[in-house]
């Protein structure tokens, strides 16, 4: 016991160990920061958090559980107005922090071994290129993310999360083989959040079963606030994980896990009206259910084909099911048109590009597309927001060349009349201020009431006061009986003009103040932009957009990361390991997912999806050797176990 104890402080003052706990530290003081920033009550998210710290503190792959099961469901951005971090990446690194501290590592599982580690350490080496690219690149005086210099960085962001995560579920498949079942539940878990979010969602707005409504949801998925397919894109990725469920070890919790989440996956692809997500969610489906007819008996049996025939089946048949509804078959009607808008989209975002061979090859620089639109695009360009402030108090500007509104979602009102107060001045002549105030969560807009106000100077503060009449906002759901949001949005109809607005206050009828931040002194916290022109901040298909601001060595990397990992899947499946079916089904949907859509550009989604693809590549190194003894208990990862150097 002596000798232990001894040991166990040596490797403790090793220089590994400092390295170790000095990374924790960082890991911790950057999530300290977060929290005491956040503009939402901290108090839920402390306890939150402790109670997480000590869940991965007993169990380390918990994390595997938490984490995949939080980047689809957790995200509170259409409160916060965050758009560069948020909730999910406040767990990370609280996993982080935690399991840097209580998970020694080896260098095997650091550094990723042969073809796997040199396609890695590739697209790493790319991606950090075309960050320093579009580091350089001129950018605006703004406050809006994606023109801001720094918003390569928050694309690049999911990447190095997953990378950061991917030596501990290394290290999990090496001591106890069943990192990749975590990895499973985790993503099961993640769906049926998700499923819950969309019920709660179409309850609130036209009805759980309503498919003749014209509403598409977006559950937690605040990086729609300018478009986009992100969530038809993230159900499809985990659906074949939730279907790979059925192949699991016969246990029946196991079904009571994934047939859940198949069903609630598939209502939630459904809901979302996507043709692509469809497209996305039947491929990737079907790859999984072929991989795993094809895989050898010992990693799927008869009676786990048959069950992972039928989760296919109910997912396909629900997918056929919303295919044929008014909505889908006027969508489906309208694909020829969409698709020359996507062609134009193209073309013009290619138009926009720096001439040369440094651009064929590195491309524009990570996170540059919106910020070369707005300096040359000749349609599609993006809006802009600004802060400033005065002798008075700070204030926005919104520079308006597409649909944009800035928003806020507020508390429900006592009954009767909101008073809206507020300074504004017009920019531009004929600039327009707008204001309204609907049920809405992030696209679509309800029972609105609202109106405009036309300077009478412009360039010269002006006040406005308005009443407006709250008798009918915030219905109850009839299943859940939770009520609507309500927001609160600011914009000028105006498109090529500016309107500046500040010292904004909206009371209900008792003088209680309805609005956080109103004086923009913390930015934009609590505030959320939208934008009703999607084609104005993205090129619809990932693979240009990656040429674009990768040029062929990004474009090449990643796809050589992609065929790499989907190669290993089936490595892994040839020998025995049901998890590449997931695996392989869940990067086909993704790149089938990229045909028609930019769906990097969502982080979380970006995590989600390199975590998986780590995942391959982790199959295609082989499964790491195990200890040589058995280690003790479910968690003692380094007891007992042969001395060797530890990270």
């Amino acid at each position: 016991m002596t000798q232990r104890r001894a040991a166990r402080g040596a490797r403790m003052t090793s220089p590994a160990a400092i390295l170790r706990f000095a990374l924790s530290a960082i890991c911790f003081g950057l999530l300290t920061w977060g929290i005491a920033v956040y503009p939402l009550p901290i108090l839920p998210l402390i306890a939150a958090s402790a109670g997480i710290a000590a869940i991965v503190w007993r169990w380390p792959a918990a994390f595997l559980l938490l984490v995949p099961a939080a980047l689809p469901a957790l995200d509170f951005g259409l409160w916060t107005g965050w758009m560069v971090v948020g909730e999910a990446d406040f767990l990370i690194l609280l996993c982080l922090a935690v399991l840097l501290v209580r998970v020694p590592l080896r260098p095997s599982d650091i550094v990723p071994r042969g073809a796997a580690g040199a396609v890695f350490w590739l697209f790493a080496a790319v991606l950090a290129l075309g960050l320093v690219i579009g580091l350089a690149v001129p950018a605006p005086d703004t406050a809006n993310p994606f023109l801001a210099r720094t918003n390569g960085a928050r694309l690049a962001k999911g990447f190095v999360e997953a990378a950061a995560l991917l030596p501990f579920l290394r290290q999990r498949l090496r001591t106890h083989g069943d990192a990749l079942t975590w990895l499973t539940a985790g993503l099961s878990l993640g769906l049926i959040l998700v499923a819950l979010e969309v019920l709660v969602e179409r309850d609130l707005f036209p009805g759980i079963l309503d498919l003749g409504a014209e509403y598409r949801v977006v559950a937690a998925f605040s990086s729609m606030r300018v478009g986009g397919g992100h969530i038809g894109a993230c159900i499809a990725l985990a659906l074949p994980f939730a279907l790979m469920g059925c192949v699991a070890p016969k246990r029946l919790g196991w079904l009571a896990l994934s047939m859940p989440a198949l069903i609630g996956g598939g209502y939630a692809l459904a809901m979302t009206f996507a043709r692509t997500g469809y497209l996305a969610g039947a491929a990737g489906c079907v790859a999984a259910g072929l991989c795993i007819l094809a895989a050898p008996r010992r990693a799927a049996g008869p009676m786990p084909r048959v069950l992972a025939a039928v989760g296919a089946a109910i997912v396909l048949i629900g997918i056929a099911g919303a295919a044929t509804s008014g909505v889908m078959r006027q969508r489906f009607a309208d694909a020829a048109t969409d698709l020359l808008t996507r062609e134009s989209n193209w073309r013009e975002g290619w138009d926009v590009r720096d001439p040369g061979l440094m651009t064929q090859m590195a491309g524009m620089g990570l996170g540059t597309y919106q910020r070369t639109m707005r300096a040359r695009g000749r349609v599609n360009v993006p809006s802009d927001v600004v802060l400033g402030s005065d002798q008075t108090s700070p204030f926005v500007t919104i520079r308006v060349s597409s649909p944009l509104y800035l928003g806020q979602k507020i508390p429900f009102p006592a009954p009767g009349t909101l008073h809206l107060h507020l300074r504004y001045r017009a920019e531009d002549p004929g600039a327009v201020l707008a204001y309204s105030l609907c049920d809405k969560m992030l696209v679509y807009s309800d029972k609105c009431r609202g109106g405009q106000f036309h300077p009478a100077h412009p360039g010269v503060w002006e006040t406005m006061s308005a009443d407006i009449a709250v008798s009918d906002l915030g219905k109850a759901g009839a299943l859940t009986g939770l009520r609507r949001p309500i927001e609160l949005s600011l914009f000028d109809p105006v498109m090529g003009s500016a309107i500046t607005v500040g010292g904004v206050s909206l009371t209900d009828a008792s003088g209680r103040s309805l609005l956080a931040n109103g004086d923009f002194r913390q930015g934009l916290d609590r505030w959320l932009f939208t934008d009703d022109s999607h084609v104005s901040w993205r090129i619809l298909n990932q693979y240009l957009m990656i040429l674009f601001e990768g040029g062929i060595l990004g474009l090449l990397s990643w796809l050589a990361l992609c065929g790499l990992a989907l190669a290993g899947a089936w490595r892994g499946l040839a020998r025995g390991e049901a998890a590449g079916a997931a695996i392989a089904g869940a990067i086909i949907s993704f790149l089938v997912s990229g045909l028609f859509d930019n769906v990097l550009e969502a982080p979380r989604i970006a995590a989600l999806f390199y975590l998986i693809v780590g995942a391959g590549l982790i199959l295609w190194e082989g499964r790491p050797p195990s200890p040589t003894v058995r280690p003790v208990g479910p968690e003692r990862d380094d007891v007992a176990a042969p001395p060797v150097e530890e990270y």
